[in-house]
């Protein structure tokens, strides 16, 4: 049996050779086949090999590929999304929303009264609030909206002007 195996491995990956005969017939008509007619004046043709197939990549390069495409799809999904909210902004379709574009840094009181003279900007434009919780966003009246409003003007002179706080 183990001589047997290498055997036939062996004369399985022994090329086929093959002949193909070109060959005319009395209407002028031209035929191909692996036999030369009978009769009729056949010449033999050559048949040329097809060219090996590349060897496939490693695996680790597919991996590379894919981190390199997820890498390459996040950077891209980023700069649409950063020109969308830019684009939104300056076409004044929607007022900008401080409070969607928070991060865990800690804020200096410049930033503090930057962020709720937005906020104030942001509740007048809008003509209805909407306040999101665990259970979803509830939105509020008219008179409360204005009393929103008022609160943070309130407390926006209170912390940013004349009445600054002191550190």
């Amino acid at each position: 049996m183990k001589i047997i195996l290498p055997l036939i491995l062996a004369f399985a990956v022994i090329p086929a050779h093959a002949q193909l005969f070109k060959w005319t017939d009395a209407d002028g008509k031209v035929h191909y086949s692996d036999r030369p007619q009978d009769g009729v004046k056949s010449k033999e043709i050559a048949v040329q090999r097809a060219a090996a197939k590349p060897a496939k990549a490693s695996s680790d390069d597919w991996q590379q590929r894919e981190l390199d495409s997820r890498e390459r799809r996040l950077k891209r999904e980023n700069a649409n999304q950063e020109a969308a909210d830019t684009a939104a902004r300056s076409d004044g379709k929607t007022p900008y929303n401080p409070s969607q574009h928070r991060n865990n840094k800690p804020m200096t009181d410049d930033e503090v009264c930057k962020r709720d003279a937005q906020q104030i900007e942001f509740s007048e434009k809008v003509p209805k609030l909407a306040f999101g919780g665990s259970s979803g966003s509830v939105a509020v009246s008219e008179e409360e909206r204005q009393a929103i409003v008022r609160q943070r003007k309130e407390n926006h002179a209170l912390l940013c002007g004349s009445g600054q706080r002191t550190h």
